[in-house]
């Protein structure tokens, strides 16, 4: 894999920088907190996306973003002939949005996050983290291979790896998984413990020997229930033939009853018409006797009818007169305001004479008609204000002449008599002396005009204060105007009036004749009325005694039925009581019967709680039995269930001890390839002067000079940094070709010359420089700037005024 270009938009420190990247070595210099590692970590974003720059998704987008911007990283590459591309956005705001494309010799691939990433992963042939410890070794690296601590390395090449997990965290899943296996079987061994104490041979033998005896007990009291619901049957069969017997007998009876409360009914009626018959003697001789009285009501009621109908025109025409009145008195009100109206507009028209003559002496005009004085006033205002202001404008002029004569004056006296008159631009000469009287003379001349010209002014105040002062009574006499104007009209309305009452007075005196020609009196009508109302009682009276007289004669016709009616079931009475007397029917028979059924019923209710008791005794042993069998076969569950955790429990530790048996056979199969690997290296670095490298089972490096092996801090610090890339180098050959990546890809050291002095360094570089051929391009991060002229390609990464980063590539 080969870098072609990186571009950063809003991404950490950086607002947008974009980097062609060249083959060979290429320094990448900047002072600490600059943002040179960021662009590292902005390769690995572009890549993978957020989890493989192992900082917080807090920190993607620059601080320098407003909240609608996004972050976007850009990275171009290639391997073998082809070209990709790889798109990334993110931004974090109340909701997270990442996005991501990937394309293929510019062809989109995949998009969105998780289809770019599995893309990715398989045209790289590895994840983050074995992409990371193949292109990129940090500080630490070298300082972890050259460390002397025993295991040191041992443990740093397994983190590398990733055998790490495999012997810690794997070891650490399947100890816990043993553990709690454990703690399951001693668990199922307390149960077995507690449950196999709760079973009895002899319990089990005692209840299975109770619920044989059970049976038995309920077939006993199954016979004796049978045979007492024989008995029982045979009573409902006798019970049957006494009930219809019963039924019989009773009707009888109810027939008995039913005559007897007929007869006695039919006996009540009887008595009862015969006093309603008694009483209708007395109330027929009443009827003959108000039968005449009766007879006179329509005529009473005629007359009646005769007084209402002249009551209401009564009433009509003196509530019409009455109204009329009201009227006239209105009329006669109104007619006094309009009268009040016209006497004052006449008193108003005496003071309009006095108000024109204030008005045209005010003016100082003779002859002006009453209707023109407010024109005239408003002309002559008019008139003094256009006065007035040319006074005014006649005064600042003047006022102006003066001060320019003032000031040429003094212009003169500054030149003197050699000067040139500033007026007409000519010498002064002898002339010099007459002008200042001239300028005095003119000076005057304007001082008296504008002293004319201030008292014409002052006239004319006085006079536009003198004819504001006519306001009021020019007010005076447009109202006094408005009013004469109203006073036809108020004379009409009174003229209109006065006919109205004229009117109404007529009306009010016909009103008057036709109640006098009508001739109601009260006094009458009352006296009609109530004799209209004793009449009308008499009438009713006799309509109800005439009712009575028809019904007794109906009362007489019903008494002769009912009598009739008395005397046959008289005889049907005495026709049941015989029937009765006969009827084959004994009451104590009946009592004794339903005696035995009682007692039969209780026998049958005490034999069905004995079966249904000892059926609940059966059924409570035969739970017992139940949980004794499912208690059982729980124990056979759980002794089951042990053995086989005892089994998980043996094979997770047999797992244990394979794994770790694993990783020391991995670690050696490792060790073995990075021996050749290294040796390989170390000789193209030193150019055959140390060519075997050798690693113990923990690591530590052992390298052959002349005819013995040596630990490197033998070997000074300039041939252990050697040995210490060499063996960072041999790391990422081996991670490479152990993902089937056999093209030439990029390699990245992040601050390696932090504690070297200059002759380590370049005997650093001198040693990277060998390997160019099978990595074409090397990126060496440094805060060292004396190191610029070192690289064939330098990027500085400065920070500017804003805070925000910076790239600048150096020719």
């Amino acid at each position: 894999m080969i870098l072609d270009r990186l571009i950063v938009k809003n991404f950490k420190r950086f607002r947008h920088a974009e980097i062609c990247f060249k083959d060979g070595i290429t320094g990448i210099l900047g002072n600490n907190g600059t943002g040179k590692s960021s662009l590292v970590t902005a390769i690995f974003f572009a890549l993978y996306g957020v989890k493989a720059t192992g900082i917080s998704a807090d920190y993607i987008v620059s601080s320098f973003a407003s909240p609608k911007d996004k972050c976007e990283v850009v990275l171009d590459f290639r391997i073998g002939g082809d070209s990709y591309k790889v798109i990334r956005t993110f931004r974090k705001g109340k909701t997270v949005t990442h996005d991501a494309e990937f394309y293929k010799n510019k062809q989109l691939v995949a998009k969105e996050v998780s289809p770019v990433e599995a893309e990715v992963k398989r045209t790289l042939g590895m994840g983050p983290v074995d992409f990371r410890n193949t292109i990129y070794a940090a500080q630490k690296d070298l300082l972890t291979l050259l460390d002397n601590t025993p295991t040191k390395r041992k443990e740093w090449f397994q983190k590398a790896l990733g055998i790490d997990y495999l012997k810690t965290e794997s070891d650490a899943v399947l100890k816990k998984q043993a553990e709690e296996k454990t703690g399951e079987l001693q668990n199922l061994a307390g149960r077995l413990e507690a449950l196999t104490g709760q079973q009895s041979e002899e319990e089990l033998a005692r209840l299975k020997a109770s619920v044989k005896k059970f049976h038995e007990t309920i077939a006993e009291h199954g016979k004796a229930r049978d045979l007492i619901k024989k008995q029982r049957a045979e009573l409902d069969a006798k019970q049957k033939v006494l009930a219809e017997k019963k039924l019989a007998y009773n009707r009888l009876l109810q027939q008995q009853q039913n005559l007897a409360r007929e007869k006695d009914e039919d006996t009540r009626a009887a008595q009862k018409l015969e006093a309603q018959i008694a009483l209708l003697a007395g109330e027929d001789a009443e009827y003959h006797r108000i039968e005449k009285t009766a007879a006179s009501f329509p005529e009473v009621k005629q007359r009646l009818d005769a007084l209402r109908e002249k009551k209401g025109e009564h009433l009509r025409l003196t509530a019409e007169l009455g109204f009329a009145t009201k009227e006239i008195a209105d009329l006669v009100a109104r007619a006094e305001k309009q009268r009040a109206l016209i006497s004052a507009i006449d008193a108003d028209l005496q003071k309009k004479d006095g108000l024109v003559k204030q008005v045209r002496a005010g003016i100082g005009a003779g002859e002006i008609a009453g209707d023109r004085l407010e024109s005239a006033v408003s002309y002559r205002l008019a008139e003094i204000n256009k006065q007035s202001g040319t006074l005014a404008t006649r005064l600042e002029h003047y006022r102006e002449e003066r001060e320019k004569i003032a000031a040429d004056l003094t212009t003169i006296r500054g030149a003197g008599a050699d000067g040139v008159c500033p007026l007409c631009h000519q010498k002064l000469g002898d002339h010099f002396g007459s002008i200042e009287a001239e300028f005095a003379a003119q000076l005057q001349a304007l001082e008296e005009k504008a002293v004319a010209d201030l008292e014409r002014q002052e006239k004319l105040a006085h006079e536009k204060t003198r004819i504001e002062a006519l306001k009021p009574a020019l007010d005076a006499l447009r109202t006094i105007a408005d009013k004469l104007r109203q006073k036809p009209v108020y004379e009409e309305e009174l003229l209109g009036l006065e006919e109205k009452r004229k009117a109404k007075e007529e009306g009010q005196k016909s009103l008057g004749e036709s109640l006098k020609k009508l001739g109601y009196d009260e006094n009458a009508f009352l006296a009609c009325e109530r004799e209209s109302a004793g009449v009308q009682k008499v009438q009713l009276r006799f309509i109800e005694l005439g009712k009575k007289i028809g019904q007794g004669l109906q009362a007489k016709e019903q008494l002769a039925g009912i009598t009739a009616k008395i005397a046959e079931r008289g005889r049907e009475l005495s026709k049941l009581a015989e029937e009765i007397k006969g009827a084959a029917f004994d009451p104590a028979e009946a009592t004794h019967l339903e005696a035995a059924v009682a007692g039969a019923d209780a026998a049958l209710r005490n034999e069905e709680v004995l079966i249904a008791g000892t059926t609940k005794d059966l059924r409570f042993t035969e739970e017992k039995i139940a949980e004794y069998k499912k208690t059982a076969e729980q124990i056979a569950l759980l002794e089951k269930q042990a053995g086989e955790l005892k089994d998980e429990i043996e094979l997770l530790k047999l797992t244990r001890t394979l794994i770790a048996e694993y990783v020391v056979y991995i670690m050696q199969v490792v060790r073995s390839r990075l021996e050749g690997e290294v040796s390989r290296i170390i000789s193209e670095i030193t150019g055959g002067r140390y060519e075997q490298v050798l690693l113990d089972e923990d690591f530590n490096l052992l390298v052959r000079d002349v005819d013995d092996d040596y630990a490197i801090d033998r070997f000074s610090g300039g041939e252990q940094d050697d040995i210490a890339v060499a063996l960072r180098i041999a790391l990422s050959r081996y991670l490479a070709e152990l993902h089937h990546v056999h093209e030439s890809t990029v390699l990245i050291f992040d601050e390696i010359f932090g504690s070297q002095d200059e002759e380590r360094r370049n005997n650093l570089l001198t040693a990277l420089r060998t390997q160019e051929s099978r990595f074409p391009q090397i990126l060496l991060i440094s805060h060292i700037a004396e190191m610029q002229a070192e690289f064939e390609n330098t990027l500085v990464v400065e920070m500017g005024a804003d805070m925000a980063s910076r790239v600048r590539a150096v020719e």
